[in-house]
């Protein structure tokens, strides 16, 4: 904390991610800007995870090490309360950032100041890294907002928002396991516009066995969130927090 803050705080949480987390945290060291800090929450893994990062030994990773399990939504929050930067990046402990990722979305919000949080279009990749296909959607604010109504096309490990809007919303909602980003979603479009870049610059990883039972859960959760939006709650939870603070 004896350093100025970064422009950019990059939030990644680890749950026994040690086959795959390395390249994720090597994509985010790779970045053309580097104006950032790596908060990396450990879930309690009992495999080797957090020992390959620590090997690599740069200062701009801070790793946070919780004792006890907090699952995905609760160490997205931990994590989030310690950032420093003026915008959140979100990279999953299986994705891959673009070199130019951050630099184009930090341009982005900088020229937008409607924005409050930008995703990008993105590949599919297997478990061994080859591409499956490449998710590419219409980028418009207006789009995104009207899509919001029916799914989410917004990958979470694509998105860079702005702290400050996400504390006006209270960060996470800890009631969702899986479909945690769709919520915030919604809650930002509250508050103002969504953006995406048209271009591939994230790969997204597309695990087997327990990730296909997350997202039968995370659609349930999405119908719910919807629903949630439909009566107004996610309004009624933004203005509460905005008047608050």
């Amino acid at each position: 904390e004896n350093s100025a803050a970064p422009k950019v705080s990059v939030l990644m949480t680890c749950y026994n991610a040690a086959a795959t987390i390395e390249e994720s945290v090597r994509s985010v060291l790779a970045q053309t800007f580097d104006d950032f800090e790596l908060v990396l929450v450990d879930d309690l893994s009992s495999d080797n995870s957090i020992a390959l990062i620590e090997k690599i030994n740069d200062p701009r990773i801070r790793v946070i090490k919780l004792t006890a399990r907090h699952r995905r939504t609760r160490a997205l929050n931990k994590g989030f309360n310690i950032c420093r930067g003026e915008y959140i990046a979100v990279l999953d402990a299986d994705d891959i950032a673009h070199p130019t990722r951050f630099s184009k979305q930090v341009a982005f919000l900088e020229q937008n100041p409607q924005i409050v949080a930008v995703g990008t279009w993105y590949t599919n990749i297997s478990e061994n890294g080859a591409e499956i296909s490449k998710a590419e959607f219409s980028t418009t604010s207006v789009a995104i907002r009207r899509r919001l109504a029916f799914n989410n096309s917004l990958v979470h490990s694509s998105m860079m928002y702005r702290r400050c809007a996400a504390q006006t919303i209270g960060g996470y909602m800890e009631d969702f396991d899986y479909a945690q980003d769709f919520d915030l979603w919604i809650s930002f479009a509250e508050i103002g516009d969504i953006g995406a870049i048209p271009e591939q610059l994230t790969k997204l990883r597309r695990l087997t066995n327990s990730m296909t039972r997350g997202k039968d859960y995370s659609i349930g959760e999405q119908l719910g969130c919807t629903g949630c939006c439909m009566r107004g709650g996610h309004c009624a939870r933004a203005m509460s927090c905005a008047q608050s603070g």
